[in-house]
């Protein structure tokens, strides 16, 4: 991982009018970990990149926020829980395309080539009706990025709700508002109840 936040570099391609969602934040929160964590799951039940990793306590952030691209009012939540094990030159073009099968019927598009270096490969998928992006890179590990797409409120709107699917062996800097201490985190519950 790195200790930089480019998100704004690859995250809001969209250009300057991103559409805004209309969800609740912590419902538009909820729905990209939990994306996010299916992701996860296929890389490592279908590319042997291994267990997820958060960062420890001190390192960086597992979400930040960002208004490029977005109206006044509004704020789009990037994710990353953690990383695993790299892919390589020869299972990411098999990676990739799994990726598009599974984000395709959600309304995300092919993959664009993000790649700035050539030994970081990364793949974006953007989703023109909701504005969210999923970004798929390895180097020395595996990372997949989401967020939320642009939704009406301010950064950390409702926190902690919607992090209650979040595992508990992936909890540990969240926004790191305070390095090296820890994050408050809603009770775990995989399965949420629609009526929460």
């Amino acid at each position: 991982m790195t200790a930089c936040d480019t998100s704004d570099q690859y995250f809001g391609t969209g250009g300057p009018d991103l559409p805004t969602r209309d969800v609740p934040y912590a419902d538009a929160r909820r729905e990209t970990i939990l994306l996010l964590l299916q992701l996860q799951q296929v890389l490592s039940d279908e590319f042997d990149v291994g267990a997820w990793e958060a960062p420890p306590l001190g390192g960086v952030n597992q979400v930040s926020e960002s208004t490029a691209n977005c109206v006044p009012g509004a704020v789009n939540e990037l994710w990353m829980l953690g990383s695993a094990g790299p892919l390589s030159e020869e299972t990411w073009p098999a990676a990739v395309a799994r990726f598009e099968e599974i984000l395709t019927p959600l309304g995300f598009g092919a993959p664009v080539d993000g790649t700035v270096v050539s030994d970081n490969p990364i793949a974006i998928f953007f989703n023109e009706t909701t504005g969210a992006e999923v970004e798929l890179r390895y180097n020395k590990a595996s990372v997949v990025r989401a967020n939320t797409g642009c939704v009406l409120g301010k950064a950390s709107q409702d926190w902690p709700d919607g992090t209650e699917v979040v595992p508990e062996y992936l909890r540990t800097t969240g926004r790191a508002l305070h390095h090296g201490e820890e994050e408050t985190w809603a009770p775990y519950n995989p399965s949420p109840r629609e009526d929460n």
